[in-house]
């Protein structure tokens, strides 16, 4: 987005995936809300004076935050609908009418983009944000001391690449806070069900063991994870939805 771009965006351009405050507009509420939460969800990893990469930034409150922690912040987030990945439901939207589909969801990453680009703007920011393919993300972009994975990996068919492919540009610790399920087995845990075709985006949650072992597998030495409650603002959800955070150190 050009600095010309930036300057356009208005507040009713926007979607905001994170509940944000801002100077300018003060409190503007996403699908969640994290707000006084960023140790807890993080696990209190250090960024000060760190490099930090941010996985599905969304609306940015993660980069938000580590910058205000000291942090210098990479972005990264979608770049098209097709690779905003959906269960594959027959007579859906996406397969039905894929034009449709596409337009459709295309303003709504222009949307979410928007909300980033306000925030970046409002709140002074310097981070710089990268458009992509989580699977394509590649050690070319740079090496970071911190990669942060926020609520990600449930909305993607393949985890275990997309966890190597963040890992292939942490240099020392990555955190994954996503909803799983204390299983020592690895084990990953189907999300969709014909019951609820009204929300085709959430493939699976994997177990702490399927999280260990794929760490490991990765080559980081040590793994810490800690659950927390935070509250969802979708009608389709429970009001509070326990997050895992998984830290992973070389």
């Amino acid at each position: 987005m050009t600095a010309a771009d930036e300057k356009a965006v208005a507040l009713d351009d926007c979607y905001f995936y994170h509940t944000l405050e801002l100077p300018s507009f003060g409190r503007v509420e996403g699908s969640w809300d994290l707000t006084g939460r960023y140790d807890e969800y993080t696990a209190g990893v250090e960024v000060d004076g760190k490099t930090v990469f941010d996985v599905g930034t969304a609306s940015g409150f993660l980069t938000w935050e580590a910058e205000k922690r000291g942090a210098t912040v990479t972005s990264f987030d979608v770049d098209d609908p097709e690779h905003l990945f959906m269960l594959p439901f027959r007579g859906s939207e996406r397969l039905e009418n894929p034009t449709e589909w596409r337009g459709w969801y295309q303003s709504w990453i222009q949307r979410m983009r928007n909300g980033y680009w306000l925030a970046h703007r409002d709140l002074d920011s310097n981070a710089e944000c990268v458009y992509g393919n989580v699977y394509e993300i590649t050690p070319e972009l740079g090496q970071f001391d911190v990669v942060m994975v926020g609520q990600l990996l449930v909305h993607l068919p393949d985890g275990i690449s997309a966890l190597a492919a963040a890992a292939s540009v942490c240099r020392e610790t990555i955190v994954v806070t996503e909803g799983s399920f204390p299983a020592d087995d690895p084990l990953a845990s189907l999300c969709g069900r014909v019951a609820l075709p009204d929300i085709p985006y959430a493939w699976y949650h994997y177990s702490y063991g399927w999280y260990r072992e794929v760490l490991a597998m990765l080559g980081f030495r040590t793994v810490e994870i800690t659950a927390g409650q935070y509250r969802c603002n979708e009608g389709n959800h429970a009001d509070l939805i326990e997050l895992a955070t998984i830290v992973g150190k070389r």
